[in-house]
């Protein structure tokens, strides 16, 4: 049985989790169904595309990192899982988007524009990046003092900028710094998100040390977020993929705020039905995430892409999300996905 202070950590850890899988999903009916695709015509699309960058991948991505610090898997086992997931990604790219625009073709898809179907299906999203992340930071895990890790979170951060432009749109290479047109998580710079959670994993995790430093948690986001300001002029923007020292000081920043914040509910609302559901987001995240861009990618067949307004796509990013939570529940779905 666990200890009262471990249900917390798990609370306060799946409700950061599972309100990142809420604004994902209303993130992604915005971009696949709105008629601007989330970008400006309607206020609610925005807000729901900006609820689904930095509170969601960093904090999948960050949580992944707090977790694998902790494991007690083998170095081996850590290696494999991630290279499942890795093939999980590429069989997500080959059901969600690939498959769908066979039958379709490009008319009518406008999402996926000057896309073809092997270039969608050689798309690196972000399972590719959670696999490529769970092999490096096993092997930091198992060969680097963490006291390290800060340095070469900025060294990333300085660095990545460097590398996009190299090597053109060579697809070898594109998983690390994302040259690629359809590269939407490449390992540089997002490892710093991982890489970021191991080096925290011990004081995020302890319950105790969170609830006596939430303000001070909460001003080391805010005095981040300074910095990136002050930064913006002197390094690369990019976009939210491919982004700066100074972007990402932001989002860091902004996770400081935000995880004192899912601390704050989680110890108001512990018990009642939408934390149960909440915690099985959070624990069943990769089949969760896999399921919804499924969905979405063959309800283009039904809806096309960026064809509605902002109120309707909503209604099909909540359905979306419905039918999710009970395909992940099924047995078959539960079989499969245990083995990632």
């Amino acid at each position: 049985m666990k200890s009262s202070k471990e249900k917390s950590r798990i609370l306060y850890l799946d409700l950061a989790k599972a309100l990142a899988i809420l604004f994902m999903i209303m993130q992604h009916c915005m971009i696949i169904h709105e008629r601007s695709a989330g970008e400006g015509e309607s206020i609610l699309a925005n807000i729901f595309v900006l609820l689904g960058t930095a509170p969601a991948a960093p904090v999948f991505m960050l949580v992944m990192g707090i977790f694998l610090m902790f494991s007690g898997s083998s170095f081996q086992k850590n290696i494999f899982r991630g290279i499942k997931l890795i093939l999980l990604g590429y069989l997500l790219n080959l059901l969600r988007f690939t498959i769908p625009l066979l039958i379709t073709g490009a008319a009518g898809f406008q999402y996926t524009a000057g896309e073809t179907p092997l270039s969608m299906f050689l798309s690196i999203d972000i399972l590719q990046l959670a696999g490529l992340s769970m092999i490096v930071g096993s092997l930091f895990k198992k060969t680097i003092n963490k006291k390290v890790f800060p340095v070469i979170i900025l060294f990333i951060l300085l660095v990545s900028p460097f590398l996009w432009s190299q090597f053109g749109n060579s697809s070898l290479f594109s998983i690390l710094w994302g040259n690629a047109k359809n590269v939407y998580f490449p390992f540089f710079p997002w490892f710093i998100y991982p890489l970021l959670g191991m080096y925290m994993s011990k004081y995020l995790l302890d319950i105790q040390k969170i609830n006596k430093n939430l303000k001070k948690i909460s001003l080391i986001g805010i005095v981040t977020i300074v910095l990136g300001i002050l930064f913006f002029d002197f390094f690369p923007i990019g976009d939210y993929h491919r982004s700066g020292a100074a972007i990402h000081s932001l989002i860091i920043g902004f996770i400081f705020l935000w995880l004192p914040i899912c601390f704050r509910l989680a110890n108001k609302f512990k018990e009642g039905k939408i934390v149960k559901v909440f915690s099985f987001w959070s624990k069943n995240v990769t089949a969760v995430y896999f399921i919804q861009w499924v969905l979405f990618g063959w309800s283009i067949l039904f809806f096309d892409a960026n064809k509605q307004n902002a109120y309707v796509a909503a209604i099909i990013g909540l359905l979306v999300l419905i039918l999710t939570h009970f395909i992940v529940k099924s047995r078959i779905l539960k079989k499969f996905f245990s083995w990632f």
